[in-house]
């Protein structure tokens, strides 16, 4: 029997997927698909907890987890409930604490074919993600290098670095600087520069239509031509600013071939590089692969939202032409003084020895950050928006540590952490002000000053200790009306 053709998909649409990438066989499971709702799915956060640990506590809430075949550390998940709006995986403390992020199973696809084990010689890599925002990819990146090497991620519209900003804060990543360009302008600055370049370029949406229903209700060949212009442009500059031996992945979350394939041919024909097969890049891949060893991944075939993935990489003998660097004096080497002073703070209140981190520190009036190795290799080269974790404001009689910090490296502090009860932490996260008991403070052997707060054990905030009062430090945008615990 032939599936409906429901108000949501156009006629015009469904005859040029018939043309060029529907077979026969597969329209009404095309169809079917496309009238389903969206399967929720989330990816652990690595860089925080263990994918057993972090499934363990979200089976607690009724979750059920399906593995998403292609991310070790991704899962569809069910409520349990008869009720699916019962319980909101985006309130739920776990989630504020940077443990997972809410990633369509799909997306998660690009990522993996940039930097798996087939290519992972890729120690301390550099990368470039084109399009970053909101931050699913970068973050999946940051946790698969481990937070090495340097991601530099650039996102063309101001709100959407806010966005990008808050997520890679959230899940703890402390490798990436962010910048904020029309992509098509970072070639020249930047050629040659990347082992690893994500173009995630913006596209049509086609694949997108499970969740956005109005995605394909009035599609048009005309917008479809005109975007495509876009990515040709957009990936002869991804390309040009990779490294020889470095390898590129080019994807889009739609499905007409003037956005892919055709895409992907552009380059080839416009430069030397060279298609690296994903056929094999997980069981099953085959379902999707195309005869140039793509990926199109329609929302029939894994139940899921449609993509496209096309990896290359460029032979090492690839002529490059650098850019000339310029010298950026932002920031400054602090004094050895102040470098101590700050060593000792942290060393002696909180147990944690900042030299042994694998950044470098740097200093901007009375700020100190945290940066990257690799760091100045990029800011000498083009204007950074957002880069590097702040460590602490410099008083001559105090330092005042910053939220993202903490939330960075939590994990490797060693004393003045409090454990807070399920009262105290809905407490906190509306922005208030705690109690602390002398019982509570002999039990944890916290000082006064700044403390830690934690939520079965993982990081939720910091504060100010005194008189028993605990000073609530949760950056505004991050206080909450409502939380489920």
């Amino acid at each position: 029997m032939s599936s409906t053709l429901s108000s949501s998909l156009s006629e015009n649409f469904i005859s040029h997927a018939k043309k060029h990438f529907l077979k026969a066989h597969e329209v009404d499971d095309f169809i079917n698909a496309c009238n389903r709702p969206l399967r929720k799915s989330i990816r652990v956060n690595t860089l925080k907890i263990s994918v057993r640990d972090c499934v363990n506590k979200l089976q607690s809430y009724g979750f059920k987890f399906e593995p998403i075949p292609w991310c070790e550390q991704g899962f569809w998940v069910e409520s349990g409930s008869a009720n699916e709006n019962e319980l909101s995986l985006g309130n739920i403390v776990e989630h504020l604490q940077g443990l997972f992020y809410i990633q369509e199973a799909s997306s998660m696809l690009p990522p993996v074919a940039l930097y798996n084990e087939n290519i992972s010689h890729f120690d301390s890599p550099m990368v470039l993600d084109m399009a970053a925002s909101p931050g699913s990819k970068t973050t999946q990146l940051a946790a698969m290098v481990d937070n090495g090497g340097l991601i530099l991620a650039n996102e063309i519209s101001a709100s959407r670095v806010k966005v990008l900003h808050a997520n890679l804060l959230r899940c703890g990543v402390s490798n990436t600087c962010m910048t904020q360009f029309d992509g098509r302008k970072l070639g020249e600055r930047l050629a040659g520069q990347f082992d690893l370049v994500l173009l995630d370029a913006p596209c049509g949406g086609e694949g997108t239509i499970r969740k956005d229903p109005g995605a394909l209700k009035n599609w048009q060949l005309s917008k479809v031509e005109e975007i495509s212009k876009l990515q040709k442009e957009l990936i002869l500059t991804a390309y040009q600013c990779l490294k020889p031996g470095g390898r590129l992945v080019y994807s889009t979350c739609t499905l007409s071939p003037e956005e892919n394939q055709q895409v992907a041919t552009y380059l080839l024909d416009q430069s030397d590089a060279m298609v690296s097969d994903l056929s094999s890049l997980f069981e099953e891949a085959n379902r999707a692969v195309t005869k140039e060893g793509f990926l199109h991944v329609l929302p029939h075939i894994y139940d899921s939202e449609g993509f496209f993935v096309a990896a290359f990489s460029k032979p090492e003998l690839s002529q490059v032409k650098l850019f000339s660097a310029s010298k950026n004096d932002v920031f400054s080497s602090l004094d050895k003084k102040s470098y101590q002073r700050i060593l000792h703070y942290y060393e002696s209140h909180f147990g944690i020895d900042l030299s042994s981190l694998d950044l470098q520190m740097k200093r901007r009036d009375k700020e100190a950050w945290l940066f990257p190795k690799r760091f100045d290799d990029i800011c000498n080269l083009v204007r950074l928006n957002r880069s590097g974790i702040k460590l602490a404001e410099i008083y001559p009689n105090k330092i005042r540590t910053t939220h993202e910090f903490f939330s960075c490296f939590a994990e490797l502090i060693r004393r003045q952490k409090i454990q807070l009860s399920l009262e105290q932490v809905e407490d906190f996260y509306k922005g208030r002000n705690l109690e602390v008991s002398d019982q509570i403070i002999q039990d944890h052997g916290v000082d006064e000053g700044e403390v830690i707060l934690t939520f079965d054990e993982y990081f939720i905030g910091f504060g100010g200790l005194k008189n028993n009062k605990l000073k609530n430090q949760l950056p505004r945008g991050l206080v909450k009306d409502q939380i489920k615990l």
